[in-house]
């Protein structure tokens, strides 16, 4: 019984861990799209400056849905571990 609770709260520690690194993820995200549609905004064209904030968000949007996707990877495999450890009483 107390191995079974240490599986799990080793399991929703690691389910903590990824939710900070998605989160983490998510603000690297957004600064360096910040980053690039800062540099766009000097010497560039109305047109240039347009495309240069739509790809800093496409590139945003891409590395937050990988973020996602790590996520909900951690948290299954942190399931698979609760679960094993429920049945290996």
């Amino acid at each position: 019984m107390k191995n079974e609770t240490v599986e799990k709260a080793k399991a929703d520690v690691k389910k903590g861990i990824a939710e900070a690194k998605k989160t983490g993820a998510y603000v690297k995200a957004d600064a360096k799209a910040d980053v690039e549609k800062a540099k766009a905004s000097f010497g560039k064209s109305d047109v240039e400056k347009k495309v240069a904030y739509a790809k800093a968000d496409i590139n945003a949007a891409a590395e937050k849905g990988m973020a996602d996707v790590k996520n909900k990877m951690a948290h299954a495999k942190a399931d698979l571990e609760k679960t094993k450890a429920e049945h290996r009483k």
